[in-house]
């Protein structure tokens, strides 16, 4: 099993939801956010760009791609960003993780975070939220969104719709010449 997740920018309008629904029930601390959004045109968010009638806004949410080769846990010293191997999440161990931010160095999607956790400084990211998935629930970020722009699954089950998504060869991974092959793609 390798949990994934497709997102179609053209249903994405920007609105922040996953941003917020992912941080309030996370209780993601501070200026710390585990997904982002990007825009896709330019330098500037919810700046169109191009001259009418061809005008172009158009984003990227960003988040952990739960690679199957992270880099991250390879530039991890102690071992506490690890790939779990029954489902595929990279997942950090706060108890042995030191915050020497070797992981936030060695991710090429920057990522992972260093984070204050108990007056301790360790790494944060996403984590698919892995306790809804054991109890079969969907990511936050997923069933919040009201464009319906994720969807999430197993990507090595060909019947699931993430699967089924990939298959229509439409699908792209971000940064595929990085070699990590992330279990986040993206429809464009």
């Amino acid at each position: 099993m390798r949990y994934g997740m497709i997102i179609d920018t053209s249903r994405c309008f920007g609105c922040q939801t996953c941003v917020i629904s992912c941080k309030l029930n996370n209780e993601i601390p501070g200026d710390i956010h585990w997904n982002q959004v990007e825009s896709l045109d330019g330098d500037v968010i919810y700046q169109a760009t191009g001259i009418f009638p061809n005008v172009r806004l158009a984003f990227r949410p960003t988040l952990c791609n739960h690679c199957e080769t992270p880099l991250c846990a390879a530039s991890c010293p102690t071992g506490a960003m690890a790939k779990d191997k029954e489902t595929g999440i990279v997942l950090v161990d706060y108890v042995i993780c030191i915050g020497c931010g070797g992981c936030v160095e060695g991710c090429p999607y920057s990522i992972p975070v260093l984070d204050e956790i108990s007056n301790s400084l360790v790494v944060s990211k996403c984590t698919f939220c892995k306790l809804r998935i054991e109890n079969d629930k969907a990511p936050y970020c997923v069933d919040s969104c009201p464009g319906l722009a994720r969807f999430f699954g197993d990507l090595d089950d060909p019947t699931s719709d993430v699967s089924k998504l990939i298959a229509k060869g439409s699908a792209e991974q971000w940064m595929p010449e990085k070699e990590t092959n992330p279990s986040v793609y993206y429809l464009v």
